[in-house]
C-alpha cells in the first residue's frame, strides 16, 4: 500500500523539480532589476546635487 502511494507521488515530485529553479530564476531576476532601479534612483539624486552645486 505505502509503495503504490510513493510511486503515484512521482510524477508530482518530478513537476515541482521543474518549477522550482523556474520560479527562482523568475525570483531573483524580479529583486535583481528592483535593486538596480533603487540604485540608479540614487544614484540620480547624487548626480541631482552635484550639478547642483
Amino acid at each position: 500500500m505505502e509503495m503504490s502511494m510513493i510511486i503515484s507521488l512521482l510524477p508530482i515530485l518530478s513537476l515541482l523539480f521543474y518549477l522550482v529553479p523556474f520560479v527562482f530564476i523568475i525570483w531573483f531576476l524580479v529583486t535583481f532589476i528592483k535593486l538596480q532601479k533603487e540604485k540608479n534612483q540614487i544614484l540620480r539624486t547624487i548626480a541631482d546635487k552635484m550639478n547642483d552645486m
